[in-house]
């Protein structure tokens, strides 16, 4: 059985028995996409925590990336890329699964193109980049005046990357494989 869901930020609580009792009938076989917006964050004691407990639940867990993710930790070399149902995936744990842009992959034998990514909103007033200021008072003034003013901005490597939106390369590897699955796959999972 494959089960679709949105965002989860980090917060797997959907994910509970409680929230989610089809899961006492699954196994690893069964997969649940995330549509973006995992949560790949920091490598902190609570979000090994929650990869944790999200992979000892009996399903298998795979997601594209959306806006908010880690970018500096998905673009790394963190996380093992492997053959994963006919295309490449990140390994983030034993059934924890990053599904990268443009791959084609087959489940309960239908196929899904995955390709990540959206462009941040409340980002009106800009980025700020640390990169931008001569100390890092001067970068730290400039957050708090931003956000005493209720600007709409975000912070470069910190809840903005340049990544969240798909490179040249990465449409261009998304159309070359769509074209060798000529054009044609059962379900498109996106984040938008």
């Amino acid at each position: 059985m494959v089960y679709v869901t949105g965002d989860c930020h980090g917060d797997f609580h959907k994910f509970s028995t409680k929230r989610f009792p089809d899961q006492k009938e699954m196994t690893k076989d069964d997969i649940v996409i995330v549509c973006g917006d995992f949560g790949i964050w920091n490598d902190d004691p609570e979000e090994r925590h929650w990869l944790k407990w999200l992979d000892e639940k009996p399903f298998t867990t795979v997601f594209v990336d959306g806006n908010h993710e880690n970018f500096d930790r998905l673009y790394s070399d963190e996380f093992q890329t492997i053959d994963f149902h006919g295309g490449k995936a990140q390994r983030i744990r034993n059934s924890i699964y990053h599904l990268l842009r443009g791959e084609v992959y087959e489940f309960e034998g239908k196929t899904f193109w995955c390709f990540g990514g959206a462009s941040s909103h409340y980002i009106s007033d800009g980025i700020i980049d640390a990169d931008d200021f001569e100390t890092y008072i001067e970068f730290y003034a400039a957050i708090c005046k931003a956000y005493t003013f209720n600007k709409m901005f975000r912070i470069n490597h910190v809840s903005w990357w340049k990544q969240e939106l798909p490179s040249e390369e990465e449409m261009e590897h998304g159309r070359q494989t769509l074209t060798a699955h000529g054009n044609k796959v059962d379900y498109i999972i996106t984040h938008c």
